[in-house]
């Protein structure tokens, strides 16, 4: 049987700082060629790059203050403060890339003008695609972190590095703007008619605006509070069950407060027989196999309660 090839541990300043350099080569390049075309899919391209050169400005800024040490003022530090930036990059990108580019082709759609210098155009967006594509295979790499490609899907739908999968969306976005723009061209080529690359443009504008407004939603859930996934809860809670000591998990709440940073609340009920300093010793050794078990876990309270059940 064919072995599934894992992934190696990418850094989220890495992934963020990639994506970055790679939107400034986007919007200079397709600038000047946007200018010499007069295509409305080059200008879109253009308007994707500075959004998206924004967009991982913010990220890159949020990454290295989610970092802050925490301090009397913030107890458990910045890390949520990401959440907040990653919420701006995705609005602004939404605002000024779906949106503008969107009118742009609308415009052109309504009114086709003739486009020139397709030699270059082309060579622009092939080039956009491999730089998008490698920005692109580094927040993959960071989502997965060493878990198989095929769990792609789950790990993008169901956790929680909202920074990377922010990069990631932003470099498809660039990818698959590229590969359409040079669809959309081919067409304009082969058929005369310059409607095609208005069409082009409202595509990447469409895809680009659905893929916003997820991870809008999803900032906005971890910006208010989200509680960690239900299988990560459901290991928690099987975790203290394994201490023959504990009677039941009376209530257990979960709450990221910053990127790979859980903070977890847990009411336990204890046997009767346990004196105090059993208690204490009992607790201490909960936490630390917590923190084995979900490493992301850096703050634990456990407070003691008596059995619901009566």
């Amino acid at each position: 049987m064919r072995k599934i090839k894992k992934l190696k541990i990418v850094s989220a300043e890495r992934a963020v700082v990639v994506s970055f350099l790679v939107d400034i080569s986007d919007v200079v390049i397709n600038l000047v060629v946007a200018v010499m075309s007069g295509s409305v899919v080059m200008i879109s391209q253009v308007l994707q790059g500075f959004a998206d050169l924004v967009s991982s400005g913010l990220l890159i800024f949020g990454v290295k203050r989610a970092r802050l040490p925490r301090d009397k003022r913030y107890p458990y530090g910045h890390g949520r403060e990401l959440y907040f930036w990653t919420f701006l990059s995705t609005l602004f990108t939404f605002t000024i890339t779906a949106v503008v580019s969107f009118y742009l082709g609308l415009q052109r759609f309504i009114n086709p003008q003739p486009i020139s210098q397709l030699f270059w155009a082309y060579i622009v967006l092939f080039v956009s695609v491999f730089t998008n594509g490698y920005a692109m295979w580094l927040s993959m790499q960071r989502l997965l972190r060493k878990k198989h490609l095929s769990k792609l899907w789950s790990v993008f739908t169901h956790g929680v590095l909202i920074e990377t999968k922010t990069s990631l969306v932003l470099d498809f976005t660039g990818v698959l703007a590229s590969a359409l723009g040079i669809f959309t061209l081919f067409l304009y080529q082969i058929t005369g008619d310059a409607r095609w690359d208005g069409l082009g443009a409202m595509l990447i504008a469409g895809i680009l605006g659905l893929l916003d407004i997820y991870l809008i939603k999803r900032a906005k859930d971890l910006l208010v509070g989200r509680s960690a996934s239900d299988s990560t809860e459901k290991k928690i809670a099987e975790t203290i069950k394994s201490f023959a000591e504990v009677e039941e998990v009376v209530d257990l709440r979960t709450l990221h407060i910053g990127p790979e940073k859980l903070m977890i609340n847990v009411e336990i009920n204890f046997e009767n027989k346990l004196t105090t300093d059993k208690i204490e010793v009992l607790i201490d050794k909960i936490e630390e196999k917590i923190k084995t078990k979900v490493p992301s876990a850096v703050s634990i309270q456990i407070e003691l309660e008596t059995s619901r059940i009566h």
